[in-house]
C-alpha cells in the first residue's frame, strides 16, 4: 500500500501528503513530502465531515452507494478525500494548483488498485 501512495505523490509534484484514513481519522497507511501543515490533523479534521456528509448524501438521494469524492480548496491549498471500502478514506493534500483537474484525473486512475489493495 505504501508502494502505491508513494507513486501518488511521485506522479503529481504539488502533492505533499497521501493518506488513508479511517471513519475514526487514525491514519491506516500514509506517504508525506516535505509538508508544512500536519497531515495527521489534517486526516483527524476532515473525518467528521467526511462521515456527516457522506450520511447527508445518502438521506436526500436514497441512494445505496455514499460520498465518492469530495475536493476542498484554500488560499494555498487543496485537499481531496475519496470513499475506499469499509469506512476508510484515501485523503490527498497538495498545494493549491491551476492544473488540479490533472492531479484529480492521476488520483482517480489509482483508485481501483487501492481498493484492491485494501
Amino acid at each position: 500500500m505504501e508502494e502505491l501512495l508513494k507513486e501518488v505523490a511521485q506522479e503529481n509534484p504539488e502533492v505533499e501528503s497521501v493518506l488513508v484514513i479511517d471513519e475514526e481519522g487514525i491514519i491506516v497507511y500514509r506517504y508525506d513530502k516535505e509538508t508544512s501543515i500536519d497531515p495527521e490533523e489534517v486526516a483527524t479534521q476532515l473525518v467528521n465531515p467526511l462521515n456527516t456528509l457522506s450520511e447527508f448524501i445518502q438521506d436526500i438521494s436514497n441512494e445505496e452507494d455514499d460520498l465518492k469524492e469530495l475536493l476542498l480548496f484554500s488560499e494555498k491549498y487543496q485537499f481531496l478525500a475519496y470513499k475506499l471500502i469499509n469506512e476508510t478514506y484515501l485523503v490527498v493534500v497538495a498545494k493549491r494548483s491551476p492544473l488540479y483537474g490533472r492531479m484529480r484525473f492521476r488520483v482517480r486512475s489509482k483508485l481501483p488498485k487501492l481498493i484492491k489493495t485494501l
